[in-house]
Parts: C-alpha cells; structure tokens; sequence
C-alpha cells in the first residue's frame, strides 16, 4: 500500500532519473576519453597535415557517429575523401581500426 502512494511513486522516479542521467554521463565521459586518446593516436600522423586537415581529422573524431561515419565511407567503402587521402588516408584508417571505438560501437 506504502509503494503506490503518490509520493513513494514520485521518490522512486526521481531516483531512476538522477541514475539514468548519471550512467549517461558516465558513459559520455568513456566515449570522450577514447575519442581523445583516438586524437593522441593520430596526432603524429596530423603533424605534416596542413591545418584545413587537422581541423578535418579534430572533426570526425569529435563523436563516435562522426567516427563511424567517416569509417565507413572512406576506410571501408573506399569513397574518395576531399581532405584526406593516399598515406594520410591509410594511417588514419588504420588507427581507427586499431582503435576499440568501431567494436564498442558494433556490439552496442
């Protein structure tokens, strides 16, 4: 009788929304810190880039959609990109799919 009170009905959807919230930020806060160790990964690959590409490669690694995304257009599908390409391209590829990003993502 207690559980069906408007108030303990109240309390208890308060609670699962502060823990919602709360594991949603957590897992923003994972996908941030792997989105910047991405970054780091590539950074010495972005050094010769000029700055047009650096912008580009800060871009799609700003959310793991954009991520995604760019994968699966120039790295599996092989279109042709407008910013980055030949070794530039290859590296940048190829750190992705070294990356854990593309398999979290897949298996959620």
């Amino acid at each position: 009788m207690l559980l069906r009170s408007s108030f303990v009905q109240y309390f208890l959807a308060d609670i699962q929304n502060n823990l919602s919230d709360f594991m949603t930020e957590i897992s923003l806060q994972i996908e941030e810190t792997q989105l910047a160790g991405l970054r780091s990964s590539l950074m010495p690959y972005t050094q010769q880039m000029r700055e047009f590409q650096k912008d580009y490669i800060e871009q799609i690694t700003s959310s793991s959609g954009s991520l995604e995304n760019f994968h699966t257009r120039y790295c599996a599908q092989r279109e042709i990109n407008p910013y980055v390409n030949g070794a530039n391209l290859e590296m940048v590829c190829h750190t992705i799919d070294n990356s854990k990003l593309l398999t979290v993502n897949k298996a959620s």
